[in-house]
């Protein structure tokens, strides 16, 4: 079971940037997407979807901070089909808009309040923790279905 979540986990990570469906997944490692759900959240706490859903989100960051794209192209570069559904999974994940969240952070190396600037830069280090735990996910086999917490903001 080990080697089927690693192999799991590698594939969406492979994927995400695409449409991925359970129905894709389930095609692609000849089980069936009841069972995969049940092993992806018997080690994660999350749902494939959820998870997706997360990487999709964290690999928005940089260019969210780091670009004047559109938020229309930032969420259909990062494999969303709609501005209306990657606003919507970025407000449940982050707790913010991406809109307020690239107003808040897209200045955050040229703020003058010290205080402001390192709530700031914790946060991100937050996001950037979370990013890396997800990544490793197939690496560590760790349960842990509060890693949401890690990125809630305090």
């Amino acid at each position: 079971m080990d080697n089927i979540f690693k192999d799991l986990c590698q594939y969406i990570l492979d994927n995400t940037y695409n449409e991925i469906t359970t129905e894709k997944i389930e095609n692609e490692f000849n089980y069936s997407k009841y069972y995969l759900i049940r092993i992806f959240k018997t080690y994660t706490g999350y749902t494939i979807k959820e998870f997706i859903n997360t990487v999709k989100i964290l690999r928005t960051i940089d260019p969210l901070i780091f670009t004047n794209d559109t938020i229309l192209k930032i969420a259909l570069n990062g494999g969303f089909n709609s501005q209306e559904y990657y606003s919507e999974k970025f407000q449940e994940i982050i707790g913010i808009s991406p809109i307020k969240f690239r107003k808040e952070y897209s200045n955050i190396y040229f703020s003058c309040d010290v205080n402001e600037l390192k709530s700031k830069k914790d946060y991100l280090m937050k996001l950037n923790n979370f990013h890396d735990y997800l990544v490793n996910i197939p690496n560590t086999l760790e349960k842990n279905s509060n890693a949401k917490k890690l990125i809630k903001k305090s």
